[in-house]
């Protein structure tokens, strides 16, 4: 029997990494090496733990998953946007240096250029939706009577 603090003494964790360590060991859905006196997700400093003596496992190796820390995941929710503006901007360049090149080109054509251009994973939503902000920002034009067909302003 083990309360939380005592298991932060002993192994010298942070107070956050020691949390999600005791609720990945404690709260785990079929893995329970330790088991929890009180009820609820939270540990506290005064939580009593205690080892699961009969815990059996048909693997003599087992991996238990982290809980991973809410702090990592609004971190990466901020990288990938930051990630997504990047590969806007990407786009968007490379549709210009294309269409400046080439002065008219299909839609499909502009497409193949673009894959082939840059080096970030676009879906072709992504293309279309930058291709319709270059046409707002007038750096391309829909041709006047082939609607597949961009034309460059700048």
């Amino acid at each position: 029997r083990l309360t939380a603090a005592e298991v932060g003494r002993a192994t010298g964790m942070t107070p956050a990494d020691l949390s999600r360590t005791l609720q990945s060991l404690a709260l785990h859905k079929t893995i329970k090496l330790l088991l929890k006196e009180a009820k609820g997700r939270e540990v506290s400093d005064d939580a009593v733990f205690v080892f699961n003596a009969g815990f059996t496992h048909k693997l003599y190796r087992i991996v238990v998953a982290q809980i991973s820390p809410k702090e990592q995941v609004e971190e990466e929710q901020g990288v990938e946007q930051r990630l997504f503006e990047d590969r806007q901007l990407e786009l968007d360049a490379a549709i210009v240096r294309i269409m400046k090149a080439k002065k008219t080109l299909s839609h499909q054509q502009l497409l193949a250029e673009v894959f082939a251009a840059t080096s970030c994973p676009a879906a072709p939503a992504d293309v279309k939706k930058q291709i319709e902000s270059l046409i707002e920002r007038d750096y391309l034009e829909r041709h006047a009577t082939q609607i597949a067909t961009y034309n460059y302003l700048a």
